[in-house]
Parts: structure tokens; C-alpha cells; sequence
């Protein structure tokens, strides 16, 4: 484990492209080494969040919306193990090696945020606009050359990796009541999950897009056990 954290700190400081490799020899060891490095991430970034509050040095977020008995606690786990690690993972992540991904994701993330701002979702009719426009920058920009697009995306990729957990991270701003309220410290409240979207994003480059997904599954199950283990 303490191999693959180290790489991990290696590679944050300036992520990199790395091939996915073929086959694992023990992926299921390498995936509960990768959940410990998640649930250690989170933990310690949660402590980090909860002090800068219990002090006073950003305001009180307010309570959750996060509330088990709203629902089924079927409906509640499967939303939480099964469907948000894998729509926010083909969102996040899975774009993270391609270049018409990224401009993809960038379209969704501006739609997203005239949305939460505007509160209306016809707001996400900006996307594709916004993709049009990047698309046709690119094609008649970068496109033309194979060496551009190397350049471009090496010097690009590491701000974009680090933006996707941002984003990852700020759109859990929706697990608390007052929400875009908080923006102004939003990444303060919502640091565990931007340790998350870190080593998911490292564990997506590095062992293939199924174990990003198997890793938020196997992280938001030991949280959903927890809370029921709590009621």
C-alpha cells in the first residue's frame, strides 16, 4: 500500500498520462490497498474541513440533505453504491484520456453552473454551445498537428486533471441545505471529497476506468454501512 501512496503524492503534484496496464496480477488486493489510501484521504481531509469550522475560521456549513429515512434504505443504498459512483464517474473521470472528452466535460460544467445559479436547467442549453465553440477553436487550432496536440495536451492535462476534482468535489455542495451559499468556502466544506476525486482520478489514469468505479462504489458503501450501523 505504501508503494501506490507514494505514487499517488508522486503523481498529484503534476499528474501525467499513464497507459492503463493490460491485466493485473492481483486486482482485488490492489483495490482494497487503493479503498484504504481513499478512506484514509477522506478521513484525515473530513478532520482538516470539521477543524477550520470547530475554530471558527470559516462559517458553520449548516445540516446535511443527506437523510437515509427520506427514502427506502434500498433506494438510499443503491443511489449511494451503485448509481452515483457510476454516473459520476462517467462524468469525472472517464473523460480524463480523451481531448473531446474534456471539451465535453468543460461544456457540461459551465451548463451546470448557469443552472445551479440561474436555478433553472434550461440553462444547461449553454452546453453545447460552449461545446460548439471549443470544438471549432480546436479544429481549426490545434487539430491540424499532431505535435500541437501533444504540446497542448501536456501542458494542458494536469490543470485539467485537478480541475475535475475540483469540480468533483464543489458539486458536493448539494449534500448540504444552504448549497451555493456556501461557495464562497465551498472547497473547505467539501475537502474530503476533493481527496477523493484525487485518488479516484489517480486510480481511473492508472488501473483503468472499472476500478475508479468499483473504488467510489466500495468507499460509498463503507460510508452508507456506517450510517445505517448509526440508526
Amino acid at each position: 500500500m505504501i508503494s501506490i501512496f507514494l505514487m499517488f503524492l508522486w503523481y498529484i503534484k503534476w499528474p501525467w498520462m499513464h497507459a492503463v496496464p493490460g491485466r493485473l496480477r492481483n486486482p482485488l488486493l490492489v483495490l482494497l490497498r487503493l479503498t484504504a489510501i481513499c478512506l484514509l484521504a477522506g478521513a484525515a481531509a473530513g478532520y482538516f474541513s470539521q477543524m477550520l469550522v470547530h475554530f471558527k475560521l470559516i462559517p458553520d456549513p449548516g445540516p446535511t440533505v443527506l437523510d437515509p429515512n427520506a427514502v427506502s434504505k434500498f433506494q438510499f443504498f443503491m443511489g449511494a453504491v451503485l448509481i452515483a459512483p457510476i454516473l459520476e464517474e462517467l462524468i469525472f473521470r472517464a473523460q480524463l484520456k480523451r481531448f473531446s472528452g474534456m471539451l465535453l466535460f468543460i461544456s457540461f460544467i459551465c451548463g451546470a453552473l448557469l443552472s445551479a445559479i440561474l436555478k433553472t436547467y434550461w440553462a444547461f442549453l449553454v452546453s453545447p454551445v460552449i461545446f460548439g465553440i471549443l470544438f471549432m477553436v480546436y479544429r481549426f487550432t490545434i487539430a491540424g498537428s499532431v505535435t500541437r496536440k501533444f504540446v497542448f495536451w501536456k501542458r494542458v492535462y494536469p490543470w485539467h486533471f485537478h480541475l475535475t476534482a475540483i469540480c468533483f468535489a464543489l458539486l458536493h455542495l448539494a449534500n448540504f441545505q444552504k448549497g451555493l451559499d456556501l461557495l464562497p468556502f465551498g472547497l473547505l466544506y467539501t475537502l474530503p471529497q476533493l481527496a477523493i476525486g484525487l485518488v479516484l482520478g489517480f486510480t481511473r489514469i492508472f488501473y483503468g476506468l472499472r476500478y475508479s468505479i468499483a473504488l467510489h462504489a466500495l468507499y460509498n458503501l463503507f460510508f452508507v454501512t456506517a450510517l445505517f450501523i448509526q440508526q
